[in-house]
């Protein structure tokens, strides 16, 4: 009995996995048969689409090949030899032809020279000129030299410039004589521009137009006219290029020349330093007070009397007898005169 019942489970297992792939093969085949349809389809659709889409094109290219026949047959070289030789015989003269072709060719001159001088303009020489000294031995170490090496852009901040004209300020005569050399050599072994103690190059302001700025520089931008004043430490302004940080260059202004912007950068910093940095004053806390300017016709001096009178303050300055007039033209109201004066007992 078991026997039996071993062999009819045997039979049932048997047909079982028969219908089972008779099954999977009925599946295969309609997904087989349903793919094959839809890629038929596609292909009808996309046949019937390209012969529209070329039939379309076709029309359209034989419309815009008839509309520029038609405008063809509608132009007569004829009609326009005629119109061309009725202008340039009857409507222009020899004069109206030498004259054009005299301004064609004078514009063209002019434009070449132009485009020459401002590229020139914008590319730094090999060699510049500079005012330097060699020797700290004062004035008689001062000289201008022509073959200085131009500085060149080493940091992304910097920016270099075209000297249009540069100022001189009695420091530059203590920088002649040695001062700030200890500064100086140690911040010249990391500067590439240099390469050595010498030559030193004098001015510490100046004005002129930008040649080129570094990939960080946002402030300025080539060919702009600025003005710009360096530190006693720094390399000077009396040269032909100078190589400067973005923060120490601004735009110039449009109604200064170059020469006037040239003379105030240096004087301009030193007198806001003394007076807002170090003496805390300002617009809002200068009136109603006096303030004692030395050298008042100096140029951080000239600066310094005029910020003070605008901002509601009294001056009391020091200067020579023959500049006394100056001093108080400029505002001062009490001027000493040094050089007949005893200070003690004033």
């Amino acid at each position: 009995m078991d026997h039996l019942l071993f062999l009819a489970q045997e039979r049932t297992d048997s047909a079982w996995l028969a219908l089972h792939s008779a099954g999977s093969q009925v599946t295969s085949s309609l997904s087989s048969l349903k793919d094959g349809a839809r890629t038929a389809l596609q292909q009808s659709l996309g046949a019937v689409e390209s012969r529209w889409v070329s039939g379309e094109l076709t029309q359209r290219v034989r419309l815009w090949l008839a509309q520029l026949r038609e405008a063809l047959r509608a132009v007569k070289p004829s009609l326009i030899y005629d119109r061309i030789i009725i202008f340039f015989v009857h409507e222009v003269t020899r004069p109206h032809l030498f004259f054009g072709g005299a301004c064609f060719f004078l514009g063209s001159v002019v434009g070449v020279a132009v485009g020459v001088r401002l590229r020139s303009s914008l590319v730094a020489p090999q060699r510049m000129r500079a005012v330097v000294v060699n020797a700290y031995r004062g004035i008689e170490a001062i000289g201008v030299v022509e073959d200085v090496v131009p500085p060149r852009i080493v940091e992304p901040h910097q920016v270099l410039v075209q000297v249009k004209a540069a100022g001189i300020d009695y420091l530059d005569i203590k920088v002649a004589q040695g001062y700030g050399r200890v500064l100086r050599q140690q911040l010249n072994k990391y500067n590439p521009n240099t390469a050595g103690e010498f030559p030193v190059v004098l001015g510490r302001d100046c004005s002129g137009v930008v040649v080129a700025v570094g990939r960080d520089v946002s402030r300025v931008e080539q060919g702009e006219e600025v003005w710009l004043a360096v530190p006693f430490y720094h390399s000077g302004t009396l040269s032909e290029y100078a190589v400067v940080s973005e923060d120490l260059v601004a735009p110039k202004p449009s109604q200064l020349s170059y020469e006037g912007a040239a003379a105030l950068p240096y004087s301009i910093m030193s007198a806001w330093d003394a007076l807002v940095t170090q003496a805390g004053l300002g617009p809002d806390s200068t009136a109603g007070k006096r303030v004692l300017v030395h050298a008042g016709v100096s140029g951080v001096g000239v600066v310094a009397v005029q910020l003070v009178r605008a901002w509601g303050g009294s001056v009391t300055t020091t200067v020579s007898t023959r500049a006394a007039p100056l001093a108080q033209l400029l505002g001062a109201e009490d001027v000493i005169t040094y050089d007949n004066t005893n200070f003690d007992t004033e």
